[in-house]
């Protein structure tokens, strides 16, 4: 399946405005995998459980389908034991997915597909790794820079966090072949309850998303801007909007989905 097939159509532009203003990256990759990386790694091995073919066996082929699928190395899984769903991939050089146990509990095989898969999409398409050595590169400002500075590269680099994250939609849609399980996914997220996502009216839900754009004023602008994920409502409204399009229908009859 080709990238164009899925990717936001403003990401690439604004990966170019992102990337300009980006300083320091070779030093603070080098701190990232010799001091970093490997604080992190007793934590997991110690306080998380890894996924393999014995432990947690469906996320585990479930994650070997979808790095067959992208011909890329699978990353570590570690599930953490928490009261909220979640998933999240990070890592520079070396990557890994964390996956709280409550959304192995609660989420359909086709939601838990939707949610690795935007993971692996980040992974693969290079997300993760910006968005790590982003994180990394706030620490760093901090210390060395003005808050002036560290607000415009945030705001630039939120900016194509969010558009990367609707193209993470649409691939995990396209993978697990489902619309109503990718919403269902999203809405899950946002209550952290699977029965309250099931009394939501995704049409009025998606209403929201008119209600924020009309917010215009400095500090509205400001308040949606500083967000690195797009608002739900607007997740929603795009992802169904791409499965209509002849783009998204092309692309989910070519993976053969439902």
């Amino acid at each position: 399946m080709y990238r164009e097939s899925y990717i936001h159509k403003g990401q690439n532009e604004a990966f170019e405005q992102y990337r300009d203003g980006v300083m320091f990256q070779e030093d603070i990759e080098k701190v990232y995998e010799e001091i970093d990386y490997k604080v992190k790694q007793p934590d997991f091995l110690g306080k998380t459980v890894k996924v393999t073919a014995k432990q947690f066996p469906q996320v585990y082929h479930m994650i070997q389908e979808l790095c067959t699928y992208e011909q890329m190395e699978c990353p570590a899984v570690y599930v953490y034991e928490d009261y909220y769903y979640g998933a999240e991939s990070y890592g520079i050089n070396s990557y890994w997915i964390e996956l709280s146990a409550k959304t192995i509990q609660d989420f359909s095989e086709d939601e838990l597909k939707f949610v690795l898969a935007r993971e692996i999409y980040k992974i693969s398409d290079g997300v993760t790794r910006q968005k790590t050595m982003m994180e990394e590169r706030f620490k760093m400002i901090r210390q060395l820079a003005p808050n002036e500075l560290e607000q415009v590269s945030k705001m630039s680099f939120y900016h194509w966090y969010r558009l990367a994250n609707y193209s993470a939609d649409n691939y995990g849609y396209l993978m697990c072949g489902s619309i109503r399980s990718s919403v269902d996914a999203i809405l899950m997220m946002v209550l952290n309850s699977k029965m309250l996502a099931g009394q939501v009216d995704v049409k009025e839900f998606i209403g929201q998303a008119s209600e924020i754009n009309k917010l215009d004023d400095m500090v509205f602008n400001y308040t949606k801007a500083d967000e690195s994920v797009p608002y739900a409502p607007h997740r929603i409204q795009s992802l169904m909007a791409y499965a209509v399009s002849e783009r998204g229908m092309k692309a989910i009859l070519e993976k053969g989905g439902r």
